[in-house]
């Protein structure tokens, strides 16, 4: 089955908003073996949008829009593909009493104009919006599905998980088993090398390659018409791979480092405490993203200035000046203190160099220390890091939280594939 994602909004076309719907809709789609083949943003004109959908019709084998439903004056969406479907709009009564409800329950009165959003095209199948006013909607074109959904993410996301994905599920045909490795701290080539053409041996099944700034997920997805036969070749791939990468693997599924490491403190009754210096907070902010972080996670300290790192921290002015914030000993001292200060039982230090500027030859943009203290003792790793400033931030807190899963695990502190 062959999809075409329609996302509508002139702020989307501005870049003023990022697309996020479109790749929430593509992950979801791919998990159930449904083919995005194609995806079209437009602004939030009738002819535009029409223009959209009748080019969709003329080629998917179904249509999935989002944007466009609210209330106000540039929401046109539903006029636009009633337009294009030859329906009229009429008020759906169930629709609007929902709406009402809703806003009684809310102790709200809403203006008029939500109530626009009960008018539906002629034919259209209410999809349930558990979190918001604007219904998705499925309409038949002959034998085409077109679903609109709301563009707020969080509306969109209830509707396709609910609604969208079980439907085009179910109408593919086929039986849908995936599987997903998380790596960190190896590329995305070493791993092919490392892998092969092992995924050539697993009829009906493929392997993916999804790099980010935090590593690279392997995804298998196996498709079939039994389920049984489904599972097994997934379980078999899920094997093989492990049997090749799993040296560099922290998690599966949609876990996160941080829930790992997260795991990996409260089942040693450890508390955390984070000295940070070129992340600013972001290893704090990842810890503290996971619920229940409180039992572990005892404080944080950003501590940009040498006078903060001496101050809060208990760095050696001496070491600061011999061996520069970016270096080892900084790093450790970091650490320590952190650990010592908060009363923790693991303490972090991570300092480096995040650019544009401040980079040397020994010491270049995107160079890294992050040391970490336990019981025994304190142990550092210095990583050399690339990409822009921010994504330099972003792949040294990940860096950190990897290096505190091995030393809390046991395992070596460099990450490399056996």
């Amino acid at each position: 089955m062959n999809v075409e994602l329609i996302t509508i909004g002139n702020e989307v076309l501005s870049g003023r908003t990022l697309d996020t719907n479109f790749a929430q809709i593509a992950r979801a789609l791919e998990e159930v073996n449904v083919t995005v083949a194609w995806h079209a943003t437009v602004g939030d004109t009738l002819e535009r949008i029409g223009e959209a959908i009748r080019h969709a019709l003329s080629r998917a084998d179904a249509v999935v829009v989002t944007g466009g439903l609210g209330p106000t004056p540039d929401d046109v969406t539903r006029k636009a593909v009633a337009a294009v479907l030859g329906r009229k709009l009429q008020l759906n009564e169930q629709v609007l009493e929902s709406i009402r409800e809703r806003a009684r329950r809310q102790g709200r009165t809403l203006p008029a104009s939500v109530e626009s959003q009960a008018l539906l095209p002629t034919g259209a199948h209410v999809l349930p919006n558990p979190v918001g006013t604007a219904p998705g909607l499925l309409l038949m074109h002959h034998d085409t599905p077109v679903f609109l959904m709301p563009g707020v993410p969080q509306e969109m996301e209830a509707i396709l998980r609910e609604s969208v994905v079980p439907w085009l599920r179910d109408r593919a045909g086929q039986r849908v088993a995936t599987v997903t490795l998380r790596t960190s701290g190896v590329s995305e080539s070493a791993l092919q090398e490392k892998i092969g053409g092992l995924a050539t041996h697993w009829p009906g099944a493929t392997l993916a390659y999804l790099p980010s700034y935090f590593g690279v997920d392997l995804r298998v997805t196996a498709a079939g018409a039994d389920a049984v036969t489904v599972e097994r070749l997934a379980e078999r791939a899920r094997a093989e791979l492990l049997d090749r990468v799993e040296a560099v693997v922290y998690a599966e599924g949609g876990r996160t480092m941080e829930d790992v490491v997260g795991e990996a403190l409260v089942a040693r009754g450890l508390t955390i405490a984070v000295a940070e210096s070129c992340t600013g907070g972001l290893l704090a902010k990842r810890l503290t993203d996971t619920p229940g972080s409180s039992r572990y996670v005892e404080r944080g300290y950003v501590t940009y200035s040498n006078a903060a790192k001496i101050e809060l921290l208990g760095v050696s002015e001496a070491d600061l000046e011999r061996y520069g914030a970016v270096s080892a000993e900084v790093a450790t001292q970091m650490a320590r203190g952190a650990a010592e200060r908060a009363r923790a039982g693991v303490g972090v230090g991570v300092t480096g160099i995040a650019g544009p500027d401040g980079g040397t030859e020994a010491k270049p943009v995107g160079t890294v220390f992050i040391g970490v203290s336990d019981s025994a003792g304190v142990a550092v790793r210095r990583v050399a890091l690339f990409g822009t400033r921010a994504t330099i931030r972003e792949r040294a807190a990940q860096t950190a939280l990897d290096v505190v899963r091995r030393r809390i695990l046991g395992l070596p502190l460099e990450t490399k594939l056996d």
